[in-house]
């Protein structure tokens, strides 16, 4: 037999309620649950409980990078990529390539544009190699090696400016020690808001 009692919502005054368990109630006015002991007892997998902050919250799914030393790999068999199909264009126009240009170009030996090819060229190549290949695969040479990809940070797939800005963001000077010093995060990672993940097919 239930116990005769009267029950109050402390949120609205209302006396109105539907039971759940012997201990708790909802308000039919305002939908509030109240702990009120009627003595009515059903089964406890029968009885509401309250929402938590913890389980109401959905945790956002951070990115995680692929580690500092995957990272110094991936820049050496690249460099060594470039460097090979800098060698082998250099090999097939007929262009002077100058080892010593910095040298040259620090003593004021160097003024004409065409002594310029060589840098530009090699300009040209990194640009060229990382962006399409990033574009087309979501790896260089490097990458596919060490089994890591580039994805950008929104949710929207890879494009090609974010490409271009990786790439031209290589040529900063300085920019091949920025990782050191903020995790592996490099500027042209950064910039272009993109990130360098483990590729775990």
């Amino acid at each position: 037999m239930a116990i005769e009692t009267t029950f109050i919502c402390e949120k609205c005054g209302s006396t109105s309620y539907e039971q759940f368990s012997q201990t708790q109630v909802e308000c039919k006015q305002c939908k509030q649950i109240s702990f009120f002991d009627t003595g009515y007892s059903v089964m406890p997998s029968m009885e509401i409980q309250e929402p938590s902050n913890t389980s109401i919250k959905e945790e956002k799914s951070k990115i995680s990078n692929t580690s500092l030393g995957k990272r110094i790999v991936n820049y050496l068999l690249d460099s060594f990529a470039i460097s090979s199909i800098f060698n082998l264009i250099s090999l097939l126009l007929p262009i002077p390539v100058e080892n010593n240009f910095l040298e040259l170009y620090m003593q004021g030996k160097i003024n004409k544009i065409e002594d310029f090819t060589i840098p530009l060229l090699l300009m040209a190549c990194i640009v060229i190699y990382y962006m399409l290949l990033e574009y087309a695969f979501g790896k260089t040479l490097g990458k596919f090696i060490t089994k890591t990809k580039v994805i950008s940070n929104t949710d929207k797939p890879l494009s090609l400016l974010q490409c271009l800005i990786r790439a031209l963001c290589r040529l900063i000077p300085f920019e091949g020690i920025s990782g050191l010093f903020s995790g592996g995060i490099f500027w042209h990672d950064s910039i272009s808001k993109t990130s360098v993940v483990d590729d775990n097919p």
